[in-house]
């Protein structure tokens, strides 16, 4: 006797379970929300990741721009120092008149 080959899937098709319960429609359901949170909710956190590496690096050049003020506005000073002291080698560095020393 010759082992018998089952019978093609599609004679089970009437067994397959083509409808969907409630209670799995609203687990689906509820999968779907909680993707659609988690998705949402990570949108926001990358948003406010972004927003705070650009708010440093504003932060950054605004240092940099107010470092280079100041150094620009030293060597501004040294320069007109130098002027004067050039224009009038008497003149002394600190102020406009000679001190008294007794």
């Amino acid at each position: 006797m010759a082992a018998e080959e089952p019978p093609p899937f599609c004679d089970f098709e009437e067994w397959i379970d083509t409808e969907i319960d409630a209670l799995d429609k609203r687990v689906h359901e509820g999968a779907k929300e909680m993707e659609e949170e988690i998705r949402r909710r990570c949108e926001l956190k990358r948003k406010q990741v972004e927003a705070q590496k650009q708010h440093k690096e504003e932060e950054r050049r605004r240092k940099a721009a107010k470092r280079k003020a100041e150094r620009e506005k030293k060597l501004e000073r040294a320069h007109h120092a130098k002027a004067a002291l050039k224009e009038n080698p008497d003149a002394l560095r600190k102020g406009k008149w000679p001190r008294c020393t007794q």
